[in-house]
């Protein structure tokens, strides 16, 4: 039976179990919000909406609560309390609350405060790394369900590769926006002969930024593809229902890796394209994070399959 301690690191530490994936999901809708409500701070200063500056100031005190209370239990969660203090993770963390903690004393003023809040943007990036933790996925992956992935007997999972993190944080512009857009009407709107169509418009709003939100998250967290001992495995979820390919590696005729354009190259991402012996079949996972790297192991493998077959025949 999993002590408390060990439950909460495979909850905050390991980002391919479903409970990391949910506590994941909502922290960065919180970091979304907190970033969203940035700009009512600039609206609080003008005169006639200066008691919006105490209900910003409740929302922070929330947010960074929970931020705080996140940070204290992945320490106390964590094997190597000082290496998470110390890692990429940890001082993101704690960059995302200090700053506020600073305010108190009053150091922080005008615009600079807001420009600090900005900075908690680098808490979803952390969230979106799942590259080099296969090692965790492979102990569930021995004959156990893993998502909606069942293995075979004695199949192995060598590999998860995920979408580029650039092209989650680019998804989230919507949902930020959509979020800022309705929170500022609401703010704006509060006293106008309209107030319950802006309060329609705001509530579209919101609606949307959490569908785009829903919508990316899937697209990062899921759209995976899974390379085993015995085949490759591509796994396209949307937002109703979701669609698996198994291909073994005898069935696919060619694999390339497509990263064209000066950003793709910059950043190490781009297009991985399977084709397979059925006419016409080719199918790609588009913005797969090191498609060379991925397309390398998966000619490797097919390799060692062809030598498997030649020494048993």
């Amino acid at each position: 039976m999993p002590t408390l301690k060990e439950k909460l690191y495979r909850c905050f530490h390991d980002p391919t179990t479903a409970e990391a994936r949910i506590i994941n999901g909502l922290f960065s809708f919180l970091i979304l919000f907190s970033i969203a409500v940035i700009p009512l701070h600039f609206i609080a200063r003008l005169p006639e909406y200066a008691w919006l500056g105490k209900s910003l100031a409740l929302v922070d005190k929330v947010t960074v609560t929970l931020f705080t209370v996140e940070y204290l239990t992945r320490i106390w969660a964590e094997k190597k309390p000082l290496s998470f203090i110390l890692s990429w993770e940890g001082v993101v963390d704690l960059v995302a609350i200090v700053p506020f903690y600073i305010a108190r004393f009053g150091i922080f003023s005008g615009g600079y405060l807001e420009m600090f809040l900005l900075l908690r943007i680098l808490r979803i990036l952390k969230f979106t790394v799942m590259y080099g933790q296969e090692h965790q996925a492979l102990e569930r992956c021995k004959s156990k369900r893993h998502g909606q992935l069942y293995t075979l007997p004695n199949e192995k999972v060598e590999r998860v590769i995920q979408k580029h993190p650039m092209i989650f944080m680019i998804a989230m512009l919507m949902p930020l926006f959509f979020m800022s857009a309705g929170l500022a009407v609401l703010i704006l709107t509060h006293n106008s002969v309209y107030t319950a169509w802006w309060l329609a418009f705001s509530v579209l709003c919101f609606s949307l930024a959490a569908t785009f939100f829903y919508k990316a998250w899937l697209d990062y967290q899921y759209d995976v593809i899974y390379i085993t001992n015995y085949r490759v495995i591509l796994q396209n979820h949307e937002i109703f229902g979701s669609e698996t390919n198994g291909l073994t590696y005898d069935s696919i005729t060619n694999v390339a890796p497509s990263n064209k354009g000066f950003l793709r190259w910059l950043l190490g991402y781009g297009h991985v394209e399977i084709e397979t012996a059925n006419r016409d079949a080719t199918i790609t996972f588009e913005d797969a994070l090191h498609p060379h790297k991925v397309v390398k192991h998966i000619s490797e493998n097919r390799l060692k399959l062809d030598n498997r077959k030649k020494q048993d025949s």
